[in-house]
């Protein structure tokens, strides 16, 4: 996102919030002539609508529409415009989202020049000491892909201690006053379990850049938000969600966001429903607090969140096979499993507590090798205990996946939790990473759908944009954001896509008898667009805008008086 568009949405947080509206229930709504595409497989199509009390009461023809919603209905009169169900983001980091609106956005420099530039004016806007964060760099579309490192940003940054993520999170980058604070020189400290501090192979100095756990050595000093900063942070994340027709999201999030967004939801300003993935390290003393927990359709907790191991662009994610592109000094470098996934039986019990107490697993493997070993987890949890209706467990990305494993996630009725935008990132190097055979199974979406798995969509926002749209455009084109085409035989339809993003993501949090569908009993959430993505041609989707989107039959894109 642009630094403008930022701030134009914190303005319009404040606007909005300020004024404790929020949406609520209590009234009619009729829409006509529309065309809705309903996501029920029963009625597909429909050019009416009635919403009442926060919920849809028929869905069909203009004229039955009219008489069932009465003469004292608002009426919104859809024009012949597309209306789709309520997008749900089903993986992304909502309250640090909204921390990243405000902070250096660095997704889209173009080049080493730009990159250093951009953070020189951010020192000089920054108040002395104060710390510059956020980032989200990416050099693979550079004309020179080299990695930064400190040298370069030094002599710009003077005294303000730097920590900048690259896009996927899993890697960091570090200025000199920053790693001295962490205490990282030449000496040490050693790589934590499960991260690592990479070094000049001949002197052994830090380099600056910092890998998965590395991170945290350096992250720990950053002063935390306050409670208002973090209340700022979610209104703002609210408004750039509602703006790209998202109407509900899975937030993976530590147990303090639980409260900031049960402050919103007493003060009637949630504008999106949230469910919540607990994301600590351990989960045993958390559920007790998620049964106590007062959930209703505007925030559930249906279980928690772990790391099997890093990212391909980092190189962290971890493979069955050494990566194609290794250093010299590196040949045998696969990749990194996170501290819980090296301790022998941690996962599984973990996931056996949680799996006791009905609350799902939501568990990040990217590379081949640690999807393997996490669906191994999942089948001795699943065969132990037998089938049940209500258990939904998640691999969270699934990005790469050896081949005789697809097949798993519709056996054991794993769902796959996936970011097509992410496709379109990876797949400038991925090829480069692991080879072309390896790739194709990589982001296999069509293989995952045609095994009988359920796939969920999201964005892992602030990783990318939390638009759906460019991720749609993704998945059914292959094209990578270099304009090259990957793995084109995992390219799904538009319809899918548009599944994966309101019914699949809501059968991921066990909500597909009341959310993701424009259907009589459904919840009222809806979103009006200004372009039809199953009439424009597959190039124009990535730019499909949203005109107005509603949430129980309350307009909350755009801000302001309906």
């Amino acid at each position: 996102m642009s630094q403008k568009r930022a701030t134009l949405v914190l303005c319009l947080a404040g606007l909005f919030f300020g004024a404790g509206c929020g949406p609520k229930g209590g009234r009619t709504l009729l829409a006509t002539h529309g065309k809705v595409w309903t996501g029920d497989p029963a009625h597909p199509r429909a050019t009416a609508f009635v919403v009442r009390d926060g919920k849809f009461v028929y869905v069909g023809d203009d004229r039955t529409a009219a008489e069932r919603a009465g003469k004292d209905a608002k009426v919104i009169d859809l024009e012949g415009r597309r209306v789709i169900p309520g997008l749900i983001d089903a993986h992304l980091h909502l309250i640090s989202g909204g921390l990243q609106l405000s902070r250096l956005n660095l997704r889209h420099v173009a080049n080493r020049r730009a990159f250093i530039d951009a953070i020189a004016r951010r020192a000089l806007q920054t108040p002395k000491g104060g710390w510059i964060l956020g980032g989200r760099y990416s050099t693979e579309s550079w004309p020179d892909p080299t990695q930064p490192n400190r040298a370069w940003i030094d002599g710009v940054t003077g005294d303000h201690p730097v920590l900048l993520s690259r896009m996927d999170g899993h890697g960091a980058l570090a200025n000199s006053v920053a790693l001295k604070l962490a205490g990282i020189d030449r000496n040490g400290p050693a790589d934590p379990p499960g991260g690592e501090i990479e070094r000049d192979p001949k002197t052994g100095e830090p380099t600056g850049i910092l890998k998965d756990a590395a991170i945290g050595l350096v992250g720990r000093h950053v002063p935390k938000p306050s409670e208002a900063q973090m209340d700022r942070a979610l209104k703002a994340a609210m408004v750039e969600a509602n703006s790209h027709g998202l109407t509900g999201v899975h937030t993976m999030s530590g147990w303090a966001d639980v409260a900031r967004l049960d402050r919103a939801r007493k003060a009637g300003k949630l504008t999106l429903r949230v469910r919540l993935y607990v994301s600590e390290g351990e989960w045993k003393p958390y559920i007790d607090k998620i049964r106590r927990f007062g959930a209703d359709d505007w925030i559930r907790i249906p279980g928690f969140k772990q790391f099997m191991d890093g990212s391909l662009g980092s190189r962290t994610a971890y493979m069955a096979r050494p990566y194609d592109d290794n250093p010299p000094d590196q040949p045998n470098r696969r990749g990194l499993l996170r501290e819980v996934a090296q301790e022998p039986g941690r996962l599984l019990r973990m996931c056996e507590d949680a799996d006791a107490a009905g609350l799902n697993p939501a568990i990040h493997a990217i590379g081949d090798q640690a999807n393997h070993i996490l669906l191994d987890i999942y089948e001795k949890v699943i065969t132990a205990d037998g089938p049940r209706a209500d258990r939904r467990f998640r691999i969270e990305h699934a990005q790469h996946l050896l081949p005789r494993d697809v097949g798993r996630f519709g056996r054991l009725g794993v769902i796959a939790s996936m970011q097509p935008l992410h496709k379109a990132d990876d797949g400038r190097y991925a090829e480069r990473a692991i080879g072309a055979a390896r790739c194709r199974s990589s982001y296999a979406f069509g293989d995952l759908l045609a095994s009988g798995a359920h796939l969920a969509f999201g964005s892992d926002w602030p990783v990318v944009t939390l638009n759906p749209f460019p991720g749609i455009h993704a998945a059914v084109t292959g094209r990578t954001l270099d304009g090259k085409l990957f793995v084109p035989q995992q390219n799904i339809t538009v319809e899918q896509a548009l599944r994966a993003y309101t019914t699949g993501a809501a059968y991921a949090t066990g909500d597909e008898a009341r959310q993701g569908r424009i259907k009589a009993g459904y919840l009222g959430d809806f979103v009006i667009l200004g372009e039809d993505p199953l009439e424009v041609s597959p190039e124009a989707i990535k730019d499909i805008g949203v005109k107005e989107t509603y949430v129980g039959g309350r307009r909350v894109w755009p801000v302001g008086d309906e």
